[in-house]
């Protein structure tokens, strides 16, 4: 059972039918904002019906349809390993004659993708994709729609410009779609801001939701309000890249405590910034019950000023003196090693630093990951650090850290790296893996690479030679 709340249900007959497709799991789909508010923005229009799909099934959640029923499919495209799961999708169904759009903070780099679909929506959703979806339905050809803000048209359209509302006052629907299977259980998720004022040289994120904007406070409070007391959601999360810096954060604390006093529910703020953090919003969401917070210290103190993350280890044990202070007992700490130019003597500080957080009395959890070089950041053209070097450190850290570090493996950031900064080569040799293999695990990739003739530790360590992501501009 989902579980699930605010689900729309409309008759079937006579309207354009819509499949929203998340390649991964129901809980981190469920978990994702993008999709519900897509989900819902859609669903407004009365001629349109959306409906989800997961990578668990072929048939739609709210219906049970066939994912090949449907008039459009589109795809949201989160994270690099999600192609594979497309590529499955689409070869074991045979969906390449069907109207497809992929979209997603990934399609930054849309080469890959030209096996796969005509379309791929680069920027976010709000700015453009329903007048696209309005032209589609009305018949339109590749050709007309070439003129369309952020629309990438493999081979019509692909030197394309990013797409995105200036003002972030839109549409955020106050009864969303949730479910306790959730990562953040029966949650109301509201985006405070988009994009980071931050200078992480490794991130994505800050530049594809770039520039930084903020929702106003009035539309949070009035959605904040709907949602607690019509939807009587169990916790609200407020979701940024940066939480801290959203100027009228006291304000917002003040309605979510005062809201608190009616309705009881948890306050979930997902990720904060050790050298960012408010004291106010650390006390209510003590008191709103969370006992963990996520903080990405990413390195050791030397190592994170030269990644452009510059707060120094002292702040980061200040703050959680301060986490202890208003009883806060557990943090999940975000790591990365195969930066460029890290020794083992940085490894060494960053367990250092790893322990005296524990030793000051918390339950430490640890996520450790290779660094894996994105487009359109200042770390793009740096090499993906060679897997045997990777498998010494990851096994250093294991025999340090113990239990409490978890990791993807370096398999998954090596089939990372060469996503991300792959080409249409790319795209073709993991759909044919899975023509060939059905499964595109690396040792088949690997097989159907020496047969096309693909260095595949070529693409790994330094991406695609052509840079053809490069032609697209994200601001």
């Amino acid at each position: 059972m989902l579980d699930e709340k605010f689900v729309v249900r409309k008759r079937v007959r006579g309207k354009f039918r819509i499949a929203l497709v998340y390649p991964s799991t129901y809980e981190v789909a469920i978990s994702n904002l993008g999709i519900r508010i897509i989900y819902h923005l859609l669903n407004l229009d009365d001629r349109i019906y959306c409906e989800r799909f997961t990578a668990e099934s072929d048939r739609s959640i709210e219906t049970g349809s066939h994912l090949s029923e449907f008039d459009l499919i589109m795809f949201s495209y989160q994270y690099e390993l999600d192609f594979l799961e497309m590529a499955h999708q689409i070869a074991r169904l045979n969906l390449f004659d069907k109207p497809k759009i992929i979209g997603g903070p990934c399609t930054c780099n849309p080469y890959p993708l030209k096996c796969l679909t005509d379309y791929v929506y680069i920027g976010e959703a709000e700015s453009g994709l329903m007048k696209l979806i309005e032209e589609m339905m009305d018949g339109a050809s590749p050709k007309n729609l070439a003129s369309l803000e952020g629309l990438f048209i493999a081979g019509v359209s692909e030197a394309v410009r990013r797409t995105y509302p200036r003002r972030l006052d839109t549409f955020l629907p106050a009864l969303q779609v949730s479910s306790r299977r959730s990562i953040f259980g029966d949650a109301l998720l509201l985006d405070v801001s988009r994009g980071c004022g931050w200078s992480c040289l490794f991130c994505l994120g800050k530049n594809f939701y770039a520039p930084y904007r903020e929702r106003s406070l009035d539309q949070l409070a009035e959605v904040m309000r709907e949602g607690v007391i019509r939807g009587d959601y169990e916790a609200v999360a407020l979701i940024a890249s940066d939480l801290s810096r959203y100027s009228r954060l006291e304000e917002l604390i003040e309605i979510a405590r005062e809201l608190r006093r009616d309705r009881s529910f948890r306050l979930i703020a997902p990720s904060l910034r050790a050298d960012a953090m408010s004291e106010m919003l650390l006390e209510l969401l003590a008191e709103s019950g969370e006992k963990t917070i996520t903080i990405a210290p990413e390195t050791c103190e030397e190592l994170r000023y030269r990644i452009g993350k510059g707060f120094p280890d002292e702040s980061l044990l200040n703050v959680c003196k301060l986490l202890k202070k208003h009883g806060i007992t557990r943090i999940k700490l975000y790591m990365m090693f195969g930066l460029p130019g890290e020794t083992m003597k940085d490894l060494e500080e960053a367990v250092k630093l790893v322990r005296e957080i524990k030793d000051l009395g918390f339950r430490v959890r640890v996520s450790a990951n290779p660094f894996v070089p994105k487009p359109h950041t200042p770390m793009e053209s740096e090499e993906f650090e060679d897997p045997r070097i990777l498998r010494r450190k990851l096994k250093f850290l294991r025999r340090e850290l113990g239990r409490i570090l978890s990791t993807d493996g370096i398999r998954q950031a090596y089939l990372q790296a060469i996503i991300a900064r792959g080409d249409e080569r790319i795209g073709e040799l993991i759909l044919e893996t899975v023509r060939e293999y059905r499964k595109p695990t690396l040792a088949a990739i690997r097989r159907k690479a020496k047969k096309m003739g693909i260095n595949l530790d070529d693409y790994a360590k330094r991406g695609s030679e052509e840079r053809p992501w490069r032609r697209i501009r994200l601001t």
